[in-house]
C-alpha cells in the first residue's frame, strides 16, 4: 500500500461544456451536477439510485473474488428499486418494517439460507424486529443475527432514501465540517471527489442509509478535523502501480482513522456503497496498520 499527499491542488480552470470528455460529462450527470449552477451544500438522492447501484454491482462482480456477494446485494438493490417507488404510509422510523415485508415478497427467488433468514425475519413480530433493529443500529449484533442483517439494512435504506428524496433541500441544514448525515444522522460510507466546472475537486460525504450527500472540506480529517497529518493510501497491483485509481483511503495519523475517497473522474458510474464493498482489500490492509474506519457500510455488519 502506498501513501500519497492529498493536498495537491486540483485545477479549476474554466472548461466549456462542449469540450468536456464523455467521461466527465457522464460523471457530472451521475453526480447530479448541472453546468452553470453553483454547487449545492447538500444533494438528496434520486429515484434511480438503487437501479444504478444494481448495475454497478453486477459490473464490479465480474471476475471479483467477492462476486457472489456483490451479485446478492445487486439482487437486493433491484427489489429496493420497486419498493422505494411505492408511497410511504409511515415516517421512516416505522416504515422500514413494512418495507422489509415488501422486500421479502419481491425476493422470493432467493434460495437456501438467505431465503430461510428472510422468511423468518418477515414473519417476526414487532417486538422482535425492533430488538433486532436496535442491535443492528447499535453495532451489537449477535452471531445469530448476521444472516438477517443485509435484509434489515436494505429495509432501512429503502425507508430513509424514500424519505430523503421527498425533502426540500432548503429545509435541511448542514455545514462544511458536518461528520454525520444531516437527514438521518447516519455515518458516511465514503467521500466522493466531484468533477465539473462548478464542483470539481469538492468532496461530498455520502450517507450509507438515506443516500444524502453533503459537502465536507477537503484535506481535513472527517473524524477529528486535523489537516496536517492527512494522506491518501491505495493498494498496489502486482506491477507496482495503483490497482484501482477510483478508490483510495484518506488516512489521518492524528487520530489514526480513515475514510475511503472515491474519484468520479476515474469511474463515472461509481456508487459509494457498491464501490466500497468491492474494495474490502483496502480496509483489510488499513486494519493491519490499526487504522480505525470512520464510515460504515450497512452491508458489512459484523457481530458486536
Amino acid at each position: 500500500m502506498t501513501a500519497s499527499s492529498s493536498d495537491a491542488p486540483i485545477s479549476e480552470a474554466a472548461m466549456s461544456e462542449a469540450a468536456m470528455s464523455e467521461a466527465t460529462a457522464a460523471a457530472m450527470a451521475a453526480a447530479g451536477l448541472v453546468p452553470g449552477q453553483s454547487p449545492a451544500p447538500l444533494r438528496l438522492p434520486g429515484a434511480a439510485i438503487f437501479a444504478r447501484r444494481a448495475a454497478r454491482l453486477l459490473a464490479l462482480a465480474e471476475g471479483h473474488a467477492m462476486g457472489d456477494w456483490l451479485r446478492f446485494v445487486a439482487t437486493l438493490a433491484d427489489a429496493q428499486t420497486a419498493v422505494a417507488a411505492t408511497p410511504a404510509t409511515l415516517p421512516p422510523e416505522e416504515q422500514w418494517a413494512a418495507d422489509l415485508r415488501a422486500l421479502a415478497a419481491r425476493l422470493d427467488s432467493l434460495s437456501g439460507g438467505a431465503r430461510d433468514a428472510l422468511t423468518a425475519l418477515a414473519a417476526s413480530d414487532t417486538d422482535t424486529l425492533e430488538a433486532l433493529a436496535g442491535r443492528w443500529a447499535g453495532d451489537a449484533l449477535e452471531d445469530g443475527d448476521l444472516a438477517a442483517a443485509p435484509f434489515l439494512a436494505a429495509a432501512f435504506q429503502t425507508a430513509w432514501t424514500r424519505h430523503a428524496a421527498a425533502l426540500d433541500p432548503a429545509s435541511v441544514t448542514t455545514h462544511a465540517t458536518a461528520t454525520a448525515c444531516p437527514v438521518c444522522g447516519g455515518a458516511p460510507v465514503a467521500g466522493v471527489l466531484q468533477v465539473g466546472m462548478e464542483s470539481g475537486g469538492l468532496r461530498y460525504l455520502h450517507c450509507g442509509i438515506c443516500h444524502t450527500a453533503w459537502h465536507h472540506v477537503r484535506s481535513s480529517c472527517v473524524a477529528c478535523g486535523d489537516g496536517k497529518d492527512v494522506s491518501q493510501r491505495f493498494v498496489e497491483g502486482a506491477d507496482g502501480t495503483e490497482a484501482n485509481g477510483a478508490v483510495r483511503a484518506e488516512t489521518c495519523d492524528a487520530c489514526h482513522s480513515y475514510l475511503k475517497l472515491l474519484f468520479l473522474d476515474k469511474a463515472p458510474g461509481l456508487d459509494p456503497v457498491a464501490d466500497d464493498l468491492a474494495t474490502l482489500a483496502l480496509d483489510l490492509l488499513l486494519g493491519e496498520e490499526e487504522y480505525r474506519r470512520i464510515g460504515v457500510n450497512p452491508f458489512l455488519a459484523v457481530a458486536g
